[in-house]
C-alpha cells in the first residue's frame, strides 16, 4: 500500500505571477510484520509477549504476524503467548535461541516479565554454593504464586515447583 504526501510551494510563473505547485511524494507503508521485526530488533529484552506489541495492531493480527516470524526463524515460541529472540545457526541452518543465558535465561526473563515471584531451586543454590557437583539438565524454579504455563524449547522444558515451607 502506498501513502501519498503532498506539499505546496509557490513559484514564479512565466508571466511573473506566483503559481501554486503541488509536489507529491509517495512512500510505501510498512507491514505489521516489518514493524514487529523492527520492534524486536530494537528491544532490550530477549523475551516477548503479544501485549508488548498491542500498540501496533489487533491481537489476532499480531499473533498471525508472530507466527510468520516463527516460520522465518526470527523468533522462537517458548509457550503460550511467550516468544524469544532467535537467530539462524551457522552450522545447521536451523533457528536457535539468541537469548543471554540460553533457555535458562529465557525462562528467567519470562518469569520476571510475567511478574511471577520466583527463585532458583535448592539444587541450583547448592551447586552455586559449591556443596554439590551435580548440574541439572532442565532448569527448575521455585515459584511462590500459582503458575501453570509450560515453557519449553525443543527438548528442554522448565519445571516449576512450590517451595518448601
Amino acid at each position: 500500500m502506498w501513502i501519498g504526501m503532498s506539499c505546496f510551494c509557490y513559484c514564479a510563473g512565466p508571466s511573473g505571477r506566483s503559481i501554486k505547485v503541488i509536489m507529491i511524494q509517495l512512500r510505501r507503508t510498512r507491514t505489521l510484520k516489518e514493524r514487529l521485526k523492527t520492534r524486536i530488533r530494537r528491544a532490550r529484552g530477549d523475551v516477548f509477549v503479544p501485549r508488548d506489541f498491542a500498540d501496533l495492531g489487533e491481537y489476532d493480527s499480531v499473533k498471525r504476524a508472530l507466527r510468520q516470524l516463527i516460520v522465518e526463524g526470527e523468533i522462537a515460541r517458548l509457550g503460550y503467548g511467550v516468544y524469544a529472540r532467535a537467530k539462524t545457526n551457522g552450522l545447521t541452518g536451523r533457528p536457535m535461541l539468541a537469548v543471554r543465558g540460553g533457555f535458562d535465561g529465557a525462562v528467567r526473563q519470562t518469569l520476571s516479565k510475567l511478574k511471577v515471584d520466583w527463585r532458583e531451586s535448592d539444587t541450583v543454590r547448592q551447586y552455586n554454593n559449591g556443596r554439590t557437583t551435580q548440574v541439572q539438565a532442565n532448569p527448575v524454579f521455585e515459584v511462590q504464586s500459582r503458575f501453570n504455563r509450560k515453557l519449553r524449547y525443543r527438548n528442554l522444558e522448565a519445571r516449576f515447583e512450590k517451595p518448601y515451607a
